[in-house]
């Protein structure tokens, strides 16, 4: 967990690390090429080149028609907020504005109820209060009068207390699919509200341009990619050639994606189809069953789950980077070559930067600013802790939230034993890794302060992914552990 924000192009060395050779060609560094993007032929073979790479990639299964959209806003000058606010309700509309459907309609036929109300009108209505209710409270803490101190806490608080009052014996029937709906219509843009609540002193745009980058077309999770606003602004292009410059690093990284895919893919083929390794979820069922196979086949699946999450992670962020880019955002790359992390913090940093930066700014600064002033090392790590468990596990839970309407509370909480063992190696071990962060004497050599280090980083987190199961609520934390020691040699 770094305080700095900026986890890119430096080793721990210090040194810039420059391969002599690359597959994707510096497009954005040949000032012809700039030049170019910035006039009308230019722009044309822009969109023909995105084009062709949107055709490529859903080859592999991949959706980059947003990229359309953004070249459209990209291009829009002074109406570009408009045409975002636009792209993003209709991407938002085509996905049903993210509501777990299926949920509510299960919840409904428990309830007895479902034959009493009108699922899309209840939906669109529950919709239509959520964003009038964030809003007055976008407006309220802009304005300069009565605002939240704590916006993220408050938030987590009243979300939580609403999901408790679901369980109330009293809310059965009509008012808990009323209250439910209301938590599902307003689950999936929680953090995007904490970003605006907290831009709300830094900026002074208007609603509606604050509302458009909640869930922005370009795409994102329940993590916000481009954060909030104000995060947003500092990355915008302001000049014809910061969005060529922009536009063409959003070409390149469309194409490295797409490399990236066809390597998971192929990696994928040639594990699991041709060499017959098993998934890492069938080793541990088959472990569990009483029929486990040998360790080396464990480490292999384990191992090879590993890197396709990883592949995974790096193509799933960089299309949705990409498309951002394309629109004139210049935004980090979500995952950038985390396999060169030489210490815990540093891969986390490279993992998943827009989930972390999500942690670090609800939940490591607030706890860093007024907790243990006196106590530089143990204030880190405290903050570093708050960041990496609690509210690691709080973003989980929220995430997963329909398992509470599904289980009940007490089995929900119960349930996240396992990523909650997770997440607790996770923020002791980074926030050992933040205390201890030294320069590496140069005299330890290549294999001493690079290979080794990056070994260790990579095997660790390898390790920790037995217990990395969010969704999981059937296995228990003794049943993964027990894996754990058998890939080990370990007797419990």
């Amino acid at each position: 967990m770094s305080v700095d924000s900026q986890p890119y192009g430096y080793a721990a060395t210090g040194l810039l690390v420059r391969p002599s050779w690359r597959l994707i060609p510096q497009i954005d560094r040949d000032p012809r090429l700039v030049a170019g993007a910035q006039g009308i032929r230019g722009r044309l073979l822009l969109w023909c080149t995105v084009a062709l790479l949107a055709v490529l990639l859903s080859l592999v299964g991949i959706d980059f028609s947003a990229a359309g959209l953004a070249m459209m806003c990209a291009y829009a000058g002074k109406h570009r907020r408009v045409l975002i606010l636009l792209a993003t309700f209709l991407l938002l509309f085509r996905s049903g504005f993210l509501i777990d459907r299926a949920f509510l309609e299960r919840l409904a036929i428990d309830e007895g109820v479902a034959d009493r109300i009108h699922q899309p009108l209840l939906e669109a209505t529950m919709l239509a209060v959520v964003f009038a209710l964030f809003s007055c409270l976008l407006a309220m803490q802009g304005s300069g009068g009565i605002g939240l101190r704590r916006p993220t806490l408050s938030l987590l608080l009243v979300f939580l207390a609403l999901v408790v009052a679901t369980q109330a014996t009293m809310m059965a029937g009509m008012p808990r699919v009323l209250l439910w709906s209301f938590l599902m219509a307003a689950q999936p843009y929680l953090w995007f509200l904490a970003y605006g609540l907290a831009d709300a002193g830094k900026i002074r745009s208007p609603v509606w341009q604050r509302l458009s980058v909640f869930h922005p077309f370009w795409g994102s999770t329940l993590t916000p990619f481009g954060k909030g606003l104000s995060y947003l602004e500092r990355f915008e292009a302001k000049t014809p050639e910061e969005l060529a410059v922009t536009q063409l690093k959003g070409v390149k990284l469309a194409a490295w994606t797409l490399v990236l895919a066809i390597v998971k893919i192929c990696f994928g083929e040639l594990v699991h189809d041709h060499l017959q390794l098993p998934l890492f979820d069938d080793n541990l069922l088959q472990y569990l069953a009483g029929h486990p196979w040998p360790r080396f086949v464990g480490w292999a699946s384990l191992v090879s789950f590993f890197v396709e999450d990883l592949l995974g992670m790096t193509v799933f962020g960089g299309i949705i980077v990409a498309t951002a880019r394309l629109a004139g955002f210049r935004l980090l790359r979500n995952t950038y070559r985390p396999l060169e992390s030489t210490t815990l913090a540093e891969f986390w940093n490279r993992y998943y930067f827009y989930y972390k930066e999500l942690l670090v700014d609800h939940f490591f600064y607030p706890t860093f600013v007024r907790c243990f002033r006196g106590h530089r090392r143990l204030r880190m790590f405290f903050a570093t802790f708050a960041a990496a468990c609690v509210g690691n596990l709080l973003f989980h839970f929220i995430r997963d939230i329909h398992f509470v309407g599904d289980m009940g509370l007490w089995r929900a909480v119960i349930g996240q034993q396992s990523h909650a063992f997770y997440t607790l190696v996770l923020a002791i071990s980074v926030g050992l890794s933040q205390m201890r962060r030294a320069p590496q004497p140069a005299s330890r050599g290549w294999l001493g302060s690079r290979l080794l280090p990056c070994l260790w980083v990579s095997t660790f987190f390898c390790l920790i992914h037995v217990f990395d199961a969010p969704l999981d609520r059937e296995h228990s934390l003794w049943q993964r552990a027990e894996f754990l020691f058998y890939l080990l040699g370990v007797t419990p």
